[in-house]
């Protein structure tokens, strides 16, 4: 058995890391949309019904579609970051945490889709919510190639010319 480049081992082991991090995330759906059709309406006596929906959708929302914006911003800081330390375990890990905020933004959206079912107009608008977060998490599914996407970039502000090939 040929052995595997160190480059390889890490990228795997990253992307193993974030695939379970995502996998535990989206876990929190399928629990949220239970307790939205369980759990008993608990209604407002501080806004009604309709304003509660109307206002945790548009969080919800706002805070789904502007995850991607503030990631990209962040991606290049640790890209020009890396131009100067050039340590691609450190790349790899701030990687991570970008893409754990990420999935805490999104998870906010499963959240308002629960404030929506047990406050708002209830599990059967809520529940549309719960499934936009969990779509958007799905959509950020980590792969081999956006890894090293992220890994050439880094490495062509550094004026490295090394890649991850097999």
């Amino acid at each position: 058995m040929a052995e595997e480049h160190p480059d390889w081992v890490r990228l795997n082991r990253h992307l193993r890391r974030m695939r379970v991090t995502t996998g535990l995330f989206l876990a929190t759906v399928p629990a949220a949309i239970a307790v939205a059709f369980l759990a008993a309406y608990r209604g407002s006596s501080v806004a009604s019904p309709l304003t509660v929906t109307l206002t945790a959708a548009a969080a919800s929302l706002w805070i789904g579609f502007a995850a991607n914006r503030d990631a990209g911003n962040r991606l290049e800081k640790i890209r020009r970051a890396f131009a100067v330390h050039g340590d691609e375990s450190r790349l790899l890990r701030d990687h991570w945490l970008i893409y754990l905020a990420v999935l805490v933004r999104l998870e906010m959206m499963v959240v308002c889709g629960l404030i929506v079912s047990l406050w708002g107009l209830g599990p059967g608008i809520g529940v549309w919510l719960l499934v936009l977060g969990a779509l958007m998490m799905a959509l950020t599914w980590p792969t081999a190639r956006k890894t090293q996407l992220l890994l050439g970039r880094a490495r062509a502000l550094r004026g490295d010319v090394g890649t991850l090939e097999r």
